[in-house]
């Protein structure tokens, strides 16, 4: 039954929409993407309700996530129930079918369609369509360069999405199945978006994607993410450069250059999206590297200093991974200066190569294996952490917080991506979001380092 909400009796400022987001920092982009376009056509974005629109921007990595993200559709239609809500993304691609027996859900609406949704969304509202399921561009891909998200963001740091798709086809792995194949933006329209966002105040940029590391591939010879950062740095000395995941194979002798270089604009933080160390299993998943390239990488990058913060993610309970195999990756773990782990057991994707595969690692050794890297993991977050006490950091402040124990505070990260909490703001009152501050870290509570603003 159609919502009985008609255009000319909504909000004076224009009609509300509420945007909820799950999944990857792609998909908080196109968020944002997605918001800039209703803001164009007239809308309010809000964070709570009441609204007359509900956009959930789904996740299908995982069925679990797939699962969520319907949830919370359903969630929605019985939290805003005069609301037209739509379901957007990637859970749509994944899982058509049981998205569309959704009860009462408006639109359906694939990557692809994510660039006609504001428009079907604002002719739904004016009395067009309504009452019936508007499916838009469930299968396809979205073009690079639409959905933009503008510069006016509101926080210290913003992301730029740089590249989509993938074509690794990682046999685990359903997001070439979802995404598409690789697509770059052009060099100069990243550029472009640099600048608008250094003229509107921020001070820090994440480059991400699906595949950053194959970026440029599409674009022609002599482009890459390489050559891409060299501009990058060369135009904006004074912009903190933050990467998204790559792996072992994808770092350069320039990339490490700039990472080990204090001064240069990229921070000195790297994801590496290992999965595995051993061979047998990186074999059997179809990465590109073996246990040798990650060696050589972390010699390259030689992070004992903890001024470098490494983090990575690891699959643990791979249908190849023997005890001797998952042996080998704790071994390489134990080894190499890592400052996080982000640890997860395999759980069979539909659709992919290695769903129809035995699983034949039992789940209660998946969880002992989670939970035996989880702890080393800490374990190493805890050694680098330490290792940065006692040291100047320098940090992005995000927002002033009231500290129960430390009264007015400000948090921010660090450039290598610690939480860190500045606590003696009775000797500065001149700080702002979006400032840099040099601070002297000095304790660690488990969730944040507490440090104290260096006075010049």
């Amino acid at each position: 039954m159609p919502k009985k909400l008609p255009y000319a009796m909504s909000l004076i400022l224009g009609p509300r929409v509420l945007i909820e987001t799950l999944g990857c920092k792609v998909n908080h982009y196109e968020s944002q993407g997605l918001a800039s376009e209703f803001r164009r056509q007239g809308w309010q974005v809000v964070k709570k309700g009441p609204c007359e629109a509900v956009v959930i921007n789904s996740c299908a990595v995982t069925a679990e996530a797939a699962r969520q993200s319907l949830q919370a559709a359903r969630r929605a239609l019985k939290r805003y129930p005069e609301a037209r809500v739509a379901l957007a993304g990637c859970a749509v691609v994944a899982e058509p079918q049981k998205a569309a027996e959704i009860e009462s859900l408006e639109v359906l609406c694939g990557n692809a369609g994510k660039k006609e949704l504001v428009s079907r969304l604002t002719r739904q509202l004016e009395g067009m369509g309504a009452g019936q399921l508007d499916e838009i561009g469930i299968f396809g891909e979205l073009e690079i360069g639409l959905l933009r998200a503008d510069c006016e963001r509101g926080r210290s740091r913003a992301v730029v999405k740089i590249q989509d798709g993938c074509n690794a086809f990682c046999r685990y792995c359903i997001i070439p199945y979802l995404r598409g194949r690789c697509r770059s933006l052009p060099p100069e329209k990243v550029l472009a978006e640099c600048r608008g966002l250094a003229a509107a105040g921020f001070r820090e940029v994440v480059l991400t994607g699906i595949h950053i590391g194959r970026y440029g591939e599409d674009v022609g010879a002599g482009f890459s993410l390489t050559s891409l950062l060299l501009q990058l740095v060369d135009e904006f000395p004074d912009l903190r450069l933050r990467l998204g995941s790559l792996q072992p194979h994808e770092i350069t002798p320039e990339i490490t250059a700039l990472l080990h270089d204090p001064q240069s604009p990229l921070c000195e933080h790297l994801h590496l999206s290992l999965q595995s160390a051993s061979d047998r299993v990186l074999g059997a998943m179809g990465r590109p590297y073996r246990r040798s390239d990650i060696e050589k990488i972390f010699a390259l990058l030689d992070a004992g200093s903890g001024r470098l913060n490494i983090g990575t993610d690891l699959i643990v309970g791979f249908p190849a991974e023997d005890e001797r195999a998952f042996r080998e990756t704790l071994a390489l773990v134990e080894k190499v200066e890592l400052g996080y782990l982000h640890v997860f057991p395999y759980s069979p994707r539909q659709g992919t190569v290695a769903a129809s595969w035995p699983d034949r690692v039992a789940g209660a050794e998946k969880k002992a294996r989670a939970a035996e890297l989880g702890a080393l993991g800490r374990q190493k977050r805890e050694v680098f952490i330490t290792k940065n006490l006692g040291h100047a950091l320098k940090v992005l402040l995000e927002n002033g917080v009231d500290d129960s124990q430390y009264g007015t505070a400000w948090f921010g990260h660090s450039r290598n991506y610690l939480p860190v909490l500045v606590t003696n703001l009775d000797e500065n009152d001149s700080l702002r979001a979006g400032s840099e501050a040099t601070v002297r870290a000095y304790a660690w509570d488990g969730k944040r380092i507490q440090a104290t603003l260096e006075l010049v």
